[in-house]
């Protein structure tokens, strides 16, 4: 009966370059690793690696070899522009430069020139073999990297794409971790702002690769679990696991984490909890530039939502204003605002100026048809809503109950009496259907200016004559605005208004 052959590991690549670096000629190390960087970099402690390579280069390893490439990096000096490869005198890795700036750019926070200097890695990048690795899992590498500066940028579909060029790679089963890191991020990236159905099946083929011994294994398992718990439906069960999950163990992915852990306490109603965790995150020193990316805009815009939630419309907007505009979700958050303070017109034009992308994730699709459909049903424009619901039903991936949650209660309403597949029964509110229901949510335009009118002094009459209405339809107007706000006299509607940031 044959043996099966032994699997190659990481660990053997580190050992197997411990002894060339002993031999008395440094030329069997530096060849080494050549062929094997990746190997011995994930599988070597970086201290440990640091002298390995410190030790070549006191020997006389060239400056511009991979070696001393390297070593360079893990010091924090400059890199030689151009690296000479030890066997063959050729010049190799074109990529490593604009790789380490793009990586240098983005710990740094500042995922917007991150990217720039990712598109121009693109443009260098070694056409990957579509049968054999013939580069040490170097394109293997490249790919999860540049997803990874994707999806801190808030470039969603770019980020997908690279994922899938690492999921496609020749196999290259002693880096199989990097396949691992690409499904999780994938899975990550879905069960934030995307499909629940594809967050599971990428975490499922996650789960599958053996884990290996690379000191990044931890940091996938941390990403794993945040996973897990957004697509918990036990909501206790849930905040439970994801509490086990130190913010040092996710990581650069420490954004997705804010997402999951302000998730799962809204929908469980701790907002105050909620709120009490991102000022937390606010005042660390996170790696982030703030107004860039997601690092810079996360924590603001999930304040935001909280806030809104909590009709504070004004303190909502002070964060929304900090956040990078060309997120998706900072363009859906101040249509949300609109909403919010009583102007569905300014949502709706808001939303339909957003560019469109090439592949929607299908949790910003979905708020993005919330937002729709509230606004044409507040301008009482029941067909344009009917519309705008069917095609949310209409989106890839079966709609459920907890879609449904995403839209606010008179839209449920609303769709329940016309759309007769529209899931029943009681749902709560998701956090997002929340921030669009409460403030001003009955208020109308006109009632939204009187109301400013009312705050700077004027008298009823003055009001009455500025708005081109009688004095009974202002009195009129006003009961009802009254009525709305839960107050009984002009300075209460005022303060009301004042808290709520109508006015």
């Amino acid at each position: 009966m044959r043996n099966s052959p032994v699997l190659r590991e990481l660990e053997d690549a580190v050992s197997e370059f411990e002894l060339a670096c002993a031999q008395e000629s440094i030329d069997p190390a530096l060849r080494y690793f050549d062929l094997y960087a990746l190997e011995i970099w994930f599988g070597c402690v970086p201290n440990r690696l640091r002298g390995l390579l410190g030790g070549l280069m006191a020997r006389g390893a060239p400056e511009n070899s991979i070696v001393g490439a390297v070593h360079a990096f893990l010091l924090g000096d400059p890199m030689p522009t151009t690296l000479q490869a030890t066997r063959l005198d050729d010049e190799v890795l074109p990529e490593a430069e604009p790789f380490v700036r793009m990586y240098e750019y983005r710990l740094r926070g500042d995922t917007a020139m991150a990217a720039r200097v990712g598109a121009e890695l693109m443009s260098k990048r070694v056409q990957m073999h579509p049968v054999i690795d013939r580069r040490g899992g170097w394109n293997l590498f490249l790919s999860v990297q540049l997803g990874t500066t994707a999806m801190l940028a808030g470039d969603m579909p770019q980020a997908l794409l690279h994922f899938a060029e690492a999921q496609i790679h020749p196999p290259a089963p002693v880096l199989r971790f990097l396949l691992r890191e690409a499904y999780a991020k994938s899975a990550l990236l879905e069960a934030c702002d995307g499909d629940p159905e594809l967050a599971r099946d990428y975490a499922a083929h996650a789960a599958a690769i053996s884990r290996t011994r690379s000191w990044t294994e931890p940091g996938v398992d941390a990403i794993l679990t945040v996973v897990e718990a957004l697509l918990d439906p036990d909501l206790e069960a849930a905040d439970r696991l994801i509490a086990t999950v130190q913010p040092g163990q996710i990581g650069e992915m420490w954004p997705f984490y804010a997402i999951a852990r302000s998730r799962l306490l809204a929908e469980r109603g701790a907002y105050a909890d909620a709120e009490r965790l991102l000022a937390l995150l606010d005042g660390m020193a996170l790696p982030r530039t703030r107004g860039i990316g997601y690092p810079g805009s996360i924590v603001a815009l999930l304040r935001a939502s909280l806030l809104l939630g909590m009709d504070n419309a004004r303190g909502a907007e002070q964060h929304i204003v900090t956040a990078d505009p060309e997120l998706h979700r900072t363009q859906l958050m101040l249509a949300l605002l609109h909403l919010n303070v009583g102007q569905p017109r300014r949502a709706l034009q808001r939303v339909l100026d957003m560019p469109e992308s090439g592949r929607e994730l299908r949790q910003i699709a979905l708020w993005r048809h919330g937002v729709l459909a509230a606004a044409h049903l507040r301008l009482e424009q029941r067909d344009e809503c009917h519309e705008v619901l069917q095609r949310a039903m209409a989106l890839p991936g079966r709609f459920t109950a907890r879609d449904a949650a995403e839209f606010d209660d008179s839209v449920r309403e609303f769709a329940v009496s016309v759309i007769p597949t529209w899931p029943e029964g009681f749902v709560v509110s998701g956090p997002f259907a929340r921030a669009t229901a409460v403030t001003g949510k009955h208020l109308t335009e006109r009632e939204i200016e009187v109301l400013a009118l009312l705050a700077s002094g004027r008298s009823r009459e003055e009001i009455a004559a500025t708005q081109f209405i009688s004095l009974n339809t202002l009195k009129t107007q006003l009961r009802s605005v009254y009525r709305k706000l839960g107050v009984s006299q002009r300075s209460a509607a005022v303060l009301e208004a004042q808290r709520r940031g109508l006015v």
